[in-house]
């Protein structure tokens, strides 16, 4: 599974592929969510976007505690999608790790 951190504008975003472990992992966590009670922020044109990624059934976006489906948008208030992929990260994006971390939690 391919994982896109939507975060530059006018250049390639990192991308990275999870191997067959991690993917599961990933679904795992992602399945243990709930139907959010309210609507996701906004996803604003410059700066963090969330990460993006496929589920089966189409693109998923994980964006600061909400995970945003093709069938529903989930609640996800320990930022566990987020925090999980920020840490499967390749360690060529170490610096860029940094920096997003503290953007995963901001306000909404």
């Amino acid at each position: 599974m391919f994982v896109e951190l939507d975060v530059f504008s006018g250049r390639p975003n990192p991308r990275w592929e999870l191997d067959e472990s991690s993917s599961q992992k990933l679904r795992y966590l992602q399945s243990r969510l709930t139907n959010a009670r309210e609507s996701p922020p906004l996803v604003p044109g410059l700066g963090y976007r969330g990460f993006l990624y496929a589920d089966p059934n189409g693109p998923v976006r994980a964006y600061r505690g909400y995970v945003t489906t093709a069938r529903a948008v989930l609640a996800d208030p320990s930022f566990s999608i987020e925090q999980y992929l920020l840490n499967q990260m390749p360690s060529d994006y170490a610096t860029l790790r940094r920096k997003v971390a503290p953007e995963i939690t901001r306000a909404k």
